[in-house]
């Protein structure tokens, strides 16, 4: 496909306002010592990165798809992911909406590496299931909300959680004074 269809503008109108020696201006046509030098420093920078198992070919984004959906499900949203792996949020959205079907091998490694919780803002919603066990464990233990709410640093005397989700940072709220508490 021309590059000019794809809105991408030609290589010597790219190479045209950039000195001799930059890669650009090889690619245009330039055989100039320094032009050729920057291209054989490119290509032998990038053999360098293959044999160390950097590969960055294009590969089907079917993979990184699945797994935005997992994530997405499991409360962490691709502006989430875009943060933690400093990939552009459209480009995670056309991946997400089957938009971009190939992707740069980098790409989708980046991706993958993502966990639910490396990649999960303290603003994101959970279910509260968890939560609500180990604080009903310790209202059994004979802990009031009140003293509940007043030791995980709430103002108000009243433990205001939902019963159905909750904020990722109250639920390390609680999970942490059911260790204090019961260690």
């Amino acid at each position: 496909m021309n590059p000019a269809a794809r809105g991408l503008r030609p290589v010597r109108e790219l190479a045209a306002t950039r000195p001799h020696g930059h890669r650009l201006r090889y690619m245009a046509g330039c055989k100039c010592f320094k032009c050729r030098r920057s291209n054989s420093d490119y290509e032998r920078i990038r053999q360098a990165a293959r044999l160390a198992g950097d590969w960055n070919g294009i590969v089907p984004a079917a993979a990184a798809r699945s797994h935005l959906l997992k994530l997405a499900c499991a409360g962490v949203g691709r502006r989430s992911v875009g943060h933690v792996t400093d990939i552009s949020d459209s480009v995670l959205h056309e991946i997400r909406h089957c938009r971009r079907l190939h992707i740069r091998a980098r790409t989708e490694r980046k991706i993958l590496a993502v966990t639910p919780a490396v990649g999960r803002p303290d603003g994101a919603t959970v279910r509260a299931a968890r939560a609500w066990r180990l604080i009903d464990r310790l209202l059994e233990e004979g802990f009031s909300k009140a003293v509940l709410a007043r030791l995980m640093g709430y103002r108000s005397p009243a433990l205001q959680l939902r019963r159905d989700r909750i904020t990722a940072r109250n639920e390390q709220r609680v999970i942490a004074l059911h260790r204090r508490l019961t260690c």
